[in-house]
Parts: structure tokens; C-alpha cells; sequence
């Protein structure tokens, strides 16, 4: 059974044949959810860093006896703060050496300020003085938490 259809005032008319279009249409809006996950996953993998040797002191944020704090920036409605929340809490119920904070940056713009934090979750891992070692920005993996910790507790190296 085939229709034909005239759009508008157009001359111009399309046969659509029963059933034969809709194979094709379905491949390409296949196609673009597939590329549009792609990019979605590839933009999460590159929204994930970790940069060392951030400076500065936030002693007044740092826990008394911890050996590594992580202080975590979250906001009210970011997804990803949920998920590093878990790894934290992870590592500091398996290390008792480790605290963890989070912070909520509309309760705290002046330290999200001062560490010019854009997305949540940033999470700043301080050394036992409060210097800020490591910065996490995003849901990071455990393992690389797990290395930033470690790294907080090394000897910071002078420069001359």
C-alpha cells in the first residue's frame, strides 16, 4: 500500500511506502544515540582529573589527628557528588587515618573561591598541616584517590 503526500503549498509530493522508511530512520536515530553516549562518556573521562602540587593552606578545614583530609565541594544537586561521597567514606572506614569533609559551595563560596572551583564535586586532599596536596575534580576513582592520599603523606619537595 503506498500514500502520497503533498507538504503545504509545495508541488513537490513523497511516496512513502508501507513499512520501507522506517528501517532507515530507525539505523540513524540508532546511530545518533550511540554517538551521542560516546560523547557523553568521553566528555565524563576527560571532566575526571587529579592535579598535584596544588599549594596553598586551608589548616582551618583539615581534621585534628587525621593524617589526610579530604575535603569535598559538592552542590545541592550534583549527581556525581553522591558517588564520590561513597569512595570517600570508603577509604576512611578502610583508614582510620583519613577524614573526610564535604562542603557545600552555596554555604561556602568564599573557599570555593579561593580554589576557583567551577564543578562539583572538587575535592581537595590536605596534608596533616592543612597544605592542599591534590585536587580531584569530578567522581574519581578509588584507586586514584587512593594514590593521592598516599602522595599527601610524602615529604612536600623544596625547589630552589
Amino acid at each position: 500500500m503506498s500514500q502520497i503526500v503533498t507538504l503545504g503549498n509545495t508541488r513537490q509530493r513523497f511516496r512513502i511506502v508501507g513499512g520501507m522508511d522506517a528501517l532507515p530512520a530507525l539505523l540513524v536515530i540508532a546511530g545518533l544515540v550511540a554517538a551521542a553516549t560516546a560523547l557523553g562518556l568521553l566528555v565524563r573521562a576527560r571532566s575526571t582529573r587529579v592535579a598535584s602540587g596544588c599549594g596553598g593552606d586551608e589548616h582551618q578545614l583539615s581534621v585534628d589527628g587525621a593524617e589526610v583530609t579530604l575535603v569535598q565541594l559538592s552542590s545541592p544537586v550534583c549527581s556525581a557528588c553522591a558517588a564520590m561521597r561513597r569512595v570517600a567514606e570508603s577509604l576512611v572506614a578502610a583508614d582510620p587515618t583519613v577524614a573526610h569533609r564535604e562542603l557545600d559551595v552555596v554555604d561556602e563560596p568564599a573557599v570555593a573561591s579561593r580554589h576557583s572551583v567551577y564543578s562539583t564535586p572538587t575535592t581537595l586532599v590536605l596534608d596533616r598541616e592543612g597544605h592542599v596536596r591534590s585536587r580531584l575534580i569530578g567522581a574519581v576513582k578509588p584507586a586514584d584517590v587512593r594514590a593521592a592520599v598516599d602522595a599527601a603523606r610524602l615529604p612536600v619537595a623544596v625547589t630552589a
